[in-house]
């Protein structure tokens, strides 16, 4: 275990918490409100996973074990709305965009969570839970649907800072027969006729949206647990419902720190399909490596909203630029002296230091930064010793490790694009131009890319 603790914003107290397991041992466990699986995930998602993952990390690297739930829901008026749309099934939908978002997260070098729970595999706990919120008076069923009764728990409105009148008269309530309050929310729902649905105690139905992020976090957690996690989109209704119905099943409080990560905006404008200014993390990709990705959004702290421009990602990519070209030089540096001059055990501090105070990742990097400038002068003038040189590399892989970097070269060639290379030398090989076929087959190769010719095709691999 390294020294130090990491203290997070509470968003429901407002204050700074210091992060510890709530159990006798070294376990911290996180869940973390993952996407509505209804279209393509976007960079706005992913500003909210990559933090987390990061969060992660640096636990880990702190000596803790960690366990992460990112959830997926696959059911969802969207979702079904979708399905419609393109008359086809929800379920088709659902597995359609959770093979995206997983390829994406992969594509990202993100740690594996614990557990992907998808809410349509545990519809028998929900059903659990709200029989026992109707048994303790907290939940109420109505004509097929059940609903939570909102006046029946104190502390309402605490993640969101509202008072009830306020969040009534700000918010466009949702309409249900047999509702007694406005604020009354869904636990299960009755289906529609053409609607997917489940067999349970009130009827065929499915359940509400925030009844699923209980039951999952408390089949894989067990709670009280020690953070919750998602976007700041997310503080009302959702944080605030869920919060609601756990507490009220578990009877105290479920969750010792609840935190929230800023939303990512275009020119001051929230990201939004009506406002067309989405952008797709498969077409992010085409365009940007993962480390670069990975640097635009930590480059800001988490709690702040993140600006999205091509100043921003020209800043980023100087950064990362930077920071290869360093590491570079430190590989390949053999002008090795007795005694060397860099206080890495200072920087190092300093860039944990930052880390552990709200997670500020954009702080830390700035002094990662300052350390990357040291360390070029250091090279460029030969003056590190054999010990300068294994620390800052620690240093690095460190730094690496907790944003989720591989600082590798990201020149892959776009798959189109490949494919056209590869037949323009099958062409050339046709026409018996074996000398260009082969120069183009060996600086593929050059590249990581295998070309194996059987006999008129050709495959090629990665290597």
């Amino acid at each position: 275990m390294r020294s130090g603790t990491l203290r997070l914003y509470d968003t429901r107290t407002g204050e700074k918490k210091a992060v510890k397991p709530l159990r006798n041992d070294n376990i911290i466990r996180i869940y973390i409100c993952g996407p509505t699986v209804y279209d393509y995930s976007h960079i706005g998602h992913f500003k909210t996973f990559i933090t987390y993952d990061s969060l992660v990390r640096l636990l880990k690297y702190l000596g803790y074990d960690v366990i992460h739930v990112v959830n997926i829901t696959d059911i969802d008026d969207k979702i079904i709305n979708r399905a419609n749309e393109e008359g086809v099934t929800y379920r088709d939908i659902s597995e359609k965009y959770t093979e995206d978002f997983l390829s994406i997260w992969k594509r990202l070098n993100m740690l594996p969570p614990y557990a992907l729970p998808r809410a349509t595999y545990h519809i028998r706990d929900m059903i659990n839970i709200i029989e026992k919120l109707i048994r303790e008076g907290y939940a109420y069923p109505a004509d097929g649907n059940v609903y939570f009764s909102v006046s029946k728990f104190k502390g309402y409105g605490e993640i969101s800072k509202q008072k009830i009148e306020e969040l009534i008269r700000g918010y466009r309530v949702e309409e249900g027969p047999g509702k007694k309050d406005k604020l009354d929310f869904a636990l299960w729902k009755r289906s529609k006729e053409g609607e997917p649905s489940w067999k349970s105690p009130w009827g065929e139905g499915r359940p509400g949206w925030h009844i699923e992020c209980t039951a999952m976090s408390s089949r894989f957690l067990d709670p009280p647990f020690e953070i919750h996690g998602g976007g700041e989109d997310l503080k009302f209704p959702h944080h605030e419902n869920e919060r609601a119905q756990t507490n009220a099943y578990i009877g105290g409080e479920a969750v010792y720190i609840w935190m929230h990560v800023g939303i990512l905006k275009f020119a001051r404008e929230k990201m939004s399909k009506s406002l067309g200014n989405i952008i797709t993390m498969k077409e992010m990709l085409k365009e940007f490596s993962p480390d670069l990705i990975r640097l635009i959004i930590l480059s800001t702290h988490y709690r702040k909203q993140l600006e999205y421009s091509d100043d921003k990602v020209e800043e980023a990519r100087n950064v990362l630029r930077r920071i290869k070209r360093v590491y570079k030089k430190l590989l390949d540096y053999r002008e090795y002296r007795d005694m060397g001059e860099l206080d890495i055990d200072g920087y190092r501090e300093r860039f944990i230091e930052e880390l552990l105070d709200d997670f500020n990742t954009a702080s830390a990097l700035n002094i990662f930064m300052s350390f990357i400038d040291r360390l070029e002068s250091s090279i460029d003038n030969n003056k590190l010793s054999r010990e300068d040189v294994t620390n800052a590399l620690a240093l690095i892989e460190e730094f690496k490790y907790i944003y989720g970097l591989t600082l590798e070269d990201e020149a892959r060639l776009d798959e189109e694009l490949l494919k056209l290379i590869v037949d323009v030398r099958g062409e050339l090989r046709r026409r018996k131009i074996y000398e260009v076929a082969d120069m183009i087959r060996d600086r593929l190769r050059e590249m990581g890319i295998v070309l194996e010719d059987v006999g008129d095709k050709t495959i090629y691999y990665r290597i």
